[in-house]
C-alpha cells in the first residue's frame, strides 16, 4: 500500500528547502542544481495538488514502473508528468531560464535513438512522461511560475530542442527562456519564439487531460 502523502508534510520541507538555500548563500554558494530540481517537484506536487485533487486524481512521486517524477492517477488510468526546474541563469548565452531535458528507453519504440554531442548514440525517447511541467523561481525560492507542456510539443519540435549547448550537456534536449540575449549563437529561432510566447504555457492546466 502507498504512504499517503501529507500536503503539511510538503509545506514543511519547501520551507526546510527555503532554508537551507538562504543558509549555503551566507556560505557563498546557492542550493545545489539537484536540490533545486527537488524542490520544483515538491512545489509542482503542492500545484497538482490544489488543481486535481479536488476532481479525485491521487498525485504521487514517480517510482518503481514510472519514470516520470510525478504521477496523476484516477481509477486505473494515469498521467505522467516530468517536471523540470530553473533558477535565472546569469552567464553564457546570457540571462536565461535554462531546462535539460533527457529522453528515456521505450518498449514500444525500441529502435528509437538520438546522437548526442558528447555521449554518442542514445537509446529512448519522450514515452515516459505525457506533459512536462517546467517551473521557474526567484532568485531566494519564494516564487514560482509554472508552464506546461504536452509531449506532442517536444515531439513536433525535438530537432529544434536538440542539445548543441556545451552549458546543457547533461540532457539530449533543452528548454531556454530567454530574459537577457549575450551569445546569440546558441539561441535558435525555437527559442526566441517561445520565450516571446511563453505566456501561451503558463498556467495551463486545462491542457492536462486523461
Amino acid at each position: 500500500m502507498e504512504n499517503k502523502i501529507k500536503q503539511s508534510d510538503i509545506k514543511r520541507a519547501i520551507k526546510d528547502i527555503q532554508k537551507l538555500d538562504s543558509d549555503l548563500r551566507k556560505l557563498g554558494t546557492p542550493a545545489t542544481p539537484d536540490i533545486i530540481g527537488f524542490y520544483g517537484e515538491l512545489l509542482a506536487w503542492q500545484e497538482l495538488k490544489s488543481k486535481f485533487g479536488w476532481r479525485g486524481y491521487n498525485i504521487r512521486f514517480g517510482s518503481g514502473q514510472s519514470k516520470a517524477d510525478i504521477v496523476l492517477k484516477k481509477n486505473e488510468r494515469k498521467i505522467n508528468i516530468e517536471v523540470k526546474t530553473s533558477r535565472l541563469k546569469k552567464e553564457q548565452p546570457g540571462m536565461v531560464y535554462g531546462f535539460a531535458i533527457n529522453i528515456k528507453k521505450c518498449k514500444l519504440h525500441p529502435r528509437a535513438i538520438y546522437i548526442h554531442p558528447k555521449k554518442g548514440k542514445i537509446e529512448g525517447d519522450f514515452c515516459y512522461f505525457d506533459y512536462l511541467l517546467i517551473v521557474t523561481l526567484s532568485d531566494d525560492l519564494k516564487k514560482q511560475k509554472f508552464y506546461v507542456f504536452p509531449r506532442k510539443f517536444l515531439e513536433a519540435n525535438k530537432r529544434h530542442l536538440r542539445n548543441k549547448s556545451k552549458h546543457f550537456s547533461s540532457g539530449s534536449h533543452r528548454i531556454i527562456f530567454v530574459e537577457k540575449l549575450k551569445n546569440p549563437e546558441e539561441i535558435t529561432s525555437l527559442d526566441k519564439r517561445l520565450s516571446k510566447n511563453k505566456k501561451k504555457y503558463q498556467n495551463a492546466w486545462h491542457s492536462i487531460k486523461l
